[in-house]
């Protein structure tokens, strides 16, 4: 509208106050919704179902500011709903198009409110179709794109967006159970390179720094992401002859490390052995999942992300050299659970969580030793033990007063979550336990899964029912505590064990077994034992009287114990 001013002559005090005007009229930005927030149960956008995102973005070479296109397909889903909404927090839309996804589209009207963004869904798209919807947005990004100057004062722009943060800078369905296929088309500034999931399509050339990727299989959106900085390249493992093979199921994953010029060294150090990390899990679990994996340092509130094939690291964590290993194997585990096979919904989050916690400890026990891997275990042990959260189950373990999405990343998602895994292993036996693991990996591959979906994949596996094992450790709060007693008979040469579990009322009587091992002066003596009572006793032939009694000295379950009483 100015440049049509201008033609008209218009002299320049008076253009100065039309576009004062102009500006003044815009609407502003809308208020953010809080991120976090507990969705009412049930389906969470009833009626729609998200096939792909298209996301051209601009960011600024200064200031904070995004200009916007998501071109959403979204296959409707009887019985249709008249009104798509999608979740969109703090930005300002100034257009909308929709339409059938092979056909033209047309404006269409919108309103915000609330975080949210709903538009009307045209009669012409019926149930079981697909609509396209184009929705061109600007402002600045109140959170889940993170763009300002990292830990060296060189400008950044990275995107975080667990749990819902997706919806801070881009329109969405941000929920787990709507994964969806993604492009993105990048307009960095000059010297910034770009990283992002999925296969580099376009890199730039002719002096426009625009790069594309896409992803060709349904993801999570809190994993869908783009980074912008000044980066330093390392190849951890090279998608060639020589390089790692057999972790793909077309042979080859390249796997680099993306970090800042200053902190490259660091970065070497600690992705030192990433790629033998995808190995390994590759050939415990299946083929890697996605076409690269990128290790990126960025500006992360957490101290690594998941997300799909690029996985983001605090930018603190590694200036100071201080990112663990341990940190690196968790969030390379989830390629596998949590991002190709993901949680249904929040109160499965264990799935996740639980699952990257031992199987990223599990990693050094091959590649460091079998102590390492039991001083990993007994550490995450005791760290749940100790917790806030004994009372209350690892599913809809966000239920205390005043919790949101955030308050899952605790001790029963994460810690309980990897010793349920482990007591699985020791119940079943590595055969059957990794077998029903790669039973559920293939059912839910791209797509997603609860908790009864992997105990079926279990049971399949093992011809065992494990209802019993389910209800008391994830539906059910808190572990067992015993109090062990023991006493010797001289005349029968026992030791005679009394184990009382002494948790909560209100907790489970647990039903475990474990070696119960007698120390006498002549040696230990060893019995596996199967506790099933709130107050057992077991008969244990012995030479001479006992020294001590020790409760199951491999970690194959989860507990604590009271002091060992003597008679």
């Amino acid at each position: 509208m100015i440049a049509q001013v201008y033609r008209l002559g218009i002299g320049a005090p008076l253009l100065l106050a039309l576009a004062a005007e102009l500006t003044y009229a815009q609407p502003p930005e809308p208020d953010p919704a809080p991120a976090g927030r507990i969705p009412p149960p049930g389906a969470y956008a009833p009626g729609f179902d998200v096939q792909h995102y298209a996301l051209r973005i601009t960011l600024p070479a200064d200031g904070q500011r995004i200009d916007a296109i998501a071109t959403i397909d979204i296959a409707l889903v009887a019985p249709r709903r008249d009104t798509l909404r999608l979740d969109l927090s703090g930005l300002r839309v100034t257009s909308v198009r929709a339409g059938q996804r092979d056909g033209a589209l047309q404006a269409s009207p919108f309103r915000q409110a609330d975080g949210r963004v709903f538009i009307p869904v045209p009669a012409t798209v019926p149930a079981g179709d697909t609509l396209r919807v184009a929705i061109a947005y600007d402002g600045v990004p109140d959170d889940g794109l993170v763009i300002g100057r990292n830990v060296h004062g060189a400008r950044t722009a990275f995107a975080d967006n667990w749990p819902d943060r997706a919806r801070f800078w881009f329109p969405s369905i941000d929920h787990p159970s709507d994964k969806a296929t993604v492009e993105y088309e990048v307009h960095a500034p000059p010297g910034w390179e770009v990283v992002a999931n999925g296969r580099l399509t376009r890199a730039p050339e002719g002096g426009a720094n625009v790069w594309s990727f896409e992803v060709r299989v349904p993801i999570p959106t809190y994993t869908m992401v783009i980074g912008a900085a000044d980066f330093a390249f390392d190849t951890i493992a090279a998608c060639a002859p020589g390089g790692i093979t057999a972790l793909r199921a077309d042979g080859c994953v390249a796997v680099t490390g993306l970090t800042f010029p200053q902190d490259s060294a660091n970065g070497t150090r600690i992705f030192r052995r990433a790629g033998d990390m995808v190995r390994y899990y590759a050939e415990r679990f299946a083929p890697f999942p996605y076409e690269k994996l990128a290790h990126v340092q960025s500006a992360t509130r957490f101290g690594g992300m998941e997300n799909v094939g690029a996985i983001f690291y605090s930018e603190e964590g590694i200036a100071q050299g201080r990112l663990s290993e341990v940190t690196v194997a968790h969030e390379t585990v989830h390629q596998w659970f949590g991002d190709a096979v993901t949680p249904q919904d929040w109160a499965h989050l264990w799935l996740s969580e639980g699952f990257a916690t031992y199987f990223g400890m599990l990693y050094f026990e091959e590649a460091d030793g079998a102590e390492r891997f039991r001083e990993l275990l007994a550490q995450s042990a005791l760290e749940y033990i100790r917790s806030d959260v004994t009372d209350l189950p690892i599913v809809d373990t966000a239920r205390a007063p005043g919790a949101d999405l955030f308050s899952w990343l605790n001790a029963n998602s994460y810690n309980k979550g990897g010793q349920v895994l482990h007591m699985l292993r020791a119940e079943l036996g590595d055969s059957a336990f990794f077998d029903g693991l790669r039973r559920y990996y293939a059912a839910h591959l791209h797509g997603t899964a609860r908790t009864e979906d992997l105990r079926r994949a279990l049971e399949a596996a093992s011809g065992r029912e494990l209802g019993w094992f389910f209800e008391q450790w994830v539906y059910r709060p808190g572990h067992p505590i015993f109090r062990v007693e023991h006493t010797y008979v001289p005349a029968t040469r026992e030791a005679v064990v009394t184990l009382t579990q002494v948790q909560k009322a209100v907790w489970p009587t647990f039903r475990v077994s474990f070696d119960v091992v007698v120390d006498t002066p002549a040696g230990e003596v060893r019995r596996r034992v199967e506790v099933t009572e709130r107050a057992q006793t077991i008969r244990i032939p012995v030479t001479t009287a006992p020294t001590a009694v020790r409760l199951d000295p491999e970690g194959r379950v989860l507990k604590a114990r009271m002091p060992v009483g003597r008679g």
